[in-house]
């Protein structure tokens, strides 16, 4: 697209591109930075992780997607959707301090009551499913604080 036909000068382009940017990553980046603090999380409150500790990580990681997916769809007979503002999307991202400092605690928590290797497992599937649900929370406030900025 022409920056004559789209009517906008260049910077104003350059400034949709990052609105479109953080719109496709935020969630992508806010789950990236949870399992980063928390491999960080158990290998401080245990000792460096082994393959296996590696491996379990990753497994949990996955099992909790799978467990959030399977009830958000009802066992897989409803779609994702996908149909959320933007704006809803950028301020219940910026929210998101919350549901990674909450992933990582539950993180260190798992850490701290259970054996090392069965807490890389249940460490990293608590991180993620605390993630995604307080994350589905943040987005929720950031819709109904639309919806009212919206009515007012």
């Amino acid at each position: 697209m022409s920056r004559e036909r789209s009517g906008d000068n260049p910077m104003g382009l350059y400034t949709r591109e990052i609105r479109m940017a953080l719109r496709n990553n935020s969630g992508a980046y806010g789950f990236t930075v949870t399992v980063t603090c928390s491999v960080s999380m158990l290998s401080v409150m245990h000792t460096a992780p082994s393959p296996l500790h590696i491996f379990l990580f990753v497994f949990g990681a996955v099992a909790s997607f799978f467990f959030v997916e399977m009830l958000a769809t009802r066992l897989f007979r409803r779609s994702l959707g996908g149909d959320e503002k933007s704006n809803v999307v950028a301020l219940g991202s910026s929210l998101g301090v919350f549901s990674i400092s909450l992933a990582v605690g539950a993180t260190a928590l798992t850490a701290f009551l259970l054996p090392v290797t069965l807490s890389w497992f249940v460490g990293s599937f608590a991180a993620s499913v605390t993630y995604l649900l307080v994350n589905a929370l943040e987005m929720d406030i950031a819709r109904r604080l639309e919806e009212a900025r919206n009515v007012a």
